[in-house]
């Protein structure tokens, strides 16, 4: 999941228009996954992570599957409807759930490798109607 959270905090970094969403935002929220807990820290209009042993208490959580986490933090699939899905336990006010929702879909962390590999398909599906 770690790997999956580092592209979500790269991307966001060159998202501009999703950077003013938490500029005033102090949050620490929890993501847990499969025994592993990591805390993002989204205070001052950045966003930090820490990592299971640094973890602090938090108020806030989302809890699931590696695979809803996955979907979450590339902006596939919105952070509500992985809720009522029960792919994801969101312990959080709707508010802060909703500016969560609203980061994470909008930043759309997907992989690089599997945007090229889109784009190519889609370059020869082109190619074939030409």
């Amino acid at each position: 999941m770690m790997d999956v959270v580092e592209a979500f905090l790269a991307k966001i970094k060159d998202q501009e228009h999703v950077q003013p969403l938490f500029l005033h935002a102090d949050l620490q929220i929890n993501l847990r996954c499969e025994g592993q807990t990591i805390q993002l820290i989204i205070k001052n209009g950045n966003i930090m992570i820490l990592q299971n042993s640094e973890a602090q208490q938090s108020k806030y959580e989302i809890s699931g599957s590696q695979n809803a986490m996955k979907q979450l933090l590339e902006g596939t699939q919105r952070l509500r409807v992985l809720e009522q899905q029960g792919q994801l336990k969101v312990s959080a006010p709707l508010r802060t759930t909703l500016l969560l929702e609203s980061v994470f879909f909008l930043t759309k962390a997907q992989n690089r490798e599997r945007t090229k590999n889109n784009l190519n398909k889609v370059i020869d599906s082109e190619l074939i109607f030409l």
